[in-house]
């Protein structure tokens, strides 16, 4: 029976160990308490997403991982944002197929992506360096792109991303700058990048690399807050659209998104790649060597044919001759919620639960919150505290799930509130990708 080390599984709400148990992997972890030790206090809900029962075995530092030559583990795997440096590190240590951990700054580092995309030629987001407080006065000086984005070098999540329109507010960003802030991927906030805003929509190209080759297993398009003129989370996804790869946005996304990814030098395993289609094509956000976050790669599994976790296994453990690009089945849909307010969250997980049930295209959800617990308004995709995954081959049954999801959840979550004619104008950017 194979079996495979995963660094770091603190995200995907189990959904990766689930299904390669499913599929016959024994599957151990191994997950850095030391930096665990420094995350800020989790609630209940927060603490109980690891189900340790699912692993074979659980390592909780290096020093105890078994002996190089043990032959243990087929694969090396990151969990995570947090698990990509150490899952390429023991992959590497291990002599099993993953990515160099030579350049695995390319791969966690937003201005070595950027810089490894100009090396080769493609398109590319111009970016400075800020190193330290003491950085921050030569830079306004020599910035003088507005609007511009403020953002950690390693962050995850839209954490810490700010929209400066001015000099002025780029000011002001940087004096409330958290320099050394111990961040949501668990490195520290030493570096912060300035880049000029492209506008344009935004998406996500999921892939999975088998020696160097790539197969595409979803594509994306996010609607961000600001799209809806939701104020105070510019760059929070409300939505998320699955869409047909055939679509052209798709496959000129997909081209590029296959060149970026060698230019990032990434061989083995999944690609989670954020673009803007601006005026003059694609051009890639940042990119991580990991499977796409939260609950999605569940929802992958019902609305594409051959889905990122089946590319993911045939990818380590089965015949990579079977990988292939995924074809959409049924159009769907992710919904995150977005608080706008503060509040005390009263809902128990039974009425949530029953509430979800009722409609029939909902494929599963993610509360990171219960009963008794706080929720705050919401600035990144970290601290939205809910999302849900619908798909149906009927699209009017499709929205009217999506519609009453939102409309009942976001009441209770202090959320956002959409107009019938909002809701026809969001709806009819998707239906833009689902004809022809």
């Amino acid at each position: 029976m194979p079996s495979c080390l995963i660094a770091n599984p603190v995200s995907n709400a189990n959904i990766l160990v689930n299904y390669l148990k499913e599929r016959g992997v024994d599957c151990y972890a191994i997950i850095e308490l030391d930096k665990v030790a420094r995350i800020p206090k989790l609630n209940a809900k927060k603490k109980g997403e690891f189900q340790a029962e699912l692993y074979k075995g659980i390592f909780t530092s290096e020093d105890q991982l078994p002996p190089l030559e043990s032959g243990l583990f087929d694969a090396v795997l990151a969990g995570s944002e947090n698990g990509v440096f150490l899952a390429e590190k023991l992959a590497a240590l291990y002599s099993l197929p993953g990515n160099d951990p030579a350049t695995s700054v390319r791969r966690r580092h937003k201005d070595q992506m950027q810089h490894s995309l100009a090396q080769a030629g493609l398109a590319f987001i111009p970016t400075l360096v800020l190193d330290g407080p003491d950085s921050v006065g030569p830079a306004l000086l020599e910035w003088g792109y507005y609007p511009c984005i403020l953002k950690p070098q390693s962050s995850a999540g839209g954490e810490g991303v700010q929209r400066c329109n001015n000099r002025a507010e780029l000011q002001q960003a940087l004096d409330k700058t958290s320099w050394d802030k111990f961040s949501a991927t668990w490195t520290v906030n030493d570096h912060f990048l300035i880049q000029p805003m492209i506008r344009g929509p935004e998406y996500v190209v999921d892939m999975v690399a088998c020696a160097g080759q790539y197969v595409v297993s979803a594509v994306c398009r996010y609607v961000r807050s600001d799209e809806l003129d939701i104020d105070g989370c510019d760059f929070v996804k409300k939505f998320t659209f699955m869409l047909p790869l055939d679509a052209p946005v798709c496959q000129a996304l997909s081209e590029y998104a296959k060149r970026a990814a060698k230019a990032l030098d990434i061989t083995y395993g999944a690609v989670h790649m954020e673009l803007l289609m601006g005026d003059d094509g694609p051009v890639m956000i940042e990119a991580a060597a990991r499977m796409h976050g939260t609950i999605t790669p569940k929802l992958f599994v019902e609305c594409y044919e051959s889905s990122l976790l089946e590319q993911v296994y045939e990818a380590y453990f089965g015949d990579a001759g079977n990988m292939r690009d995924a074809v959409l089945k049924s159009p769907a849909i992710v919904s995150d919620v977005i608080c706008i307010e503060s509040g005390v969250f009263s809902i128990s997980e039974l009425l949530l639960e029953q509430s979800m049930a009722r409609l029939k295209s909902f494929k599963g959800y993610v509360c990171v919150i219960g009963e008794g617990d706080d929720y705050k308004p919401s600035h990144d995709l970290i601290s939205s505290p809910m999302n849900a995954c619908f798909c149906d081959t009927d699209t009017d049954r499709l929205w009217a799930d999506v519609i009453a999801f939102d409309q009942t959840v976001e009441r209770w979550l202090g959320g956002v509130a959409f107009s019938e004619d909002g809701w026809r104008s969001i709806r009819r950017t998707y239906d833009e990708y689902l004809v022809g």
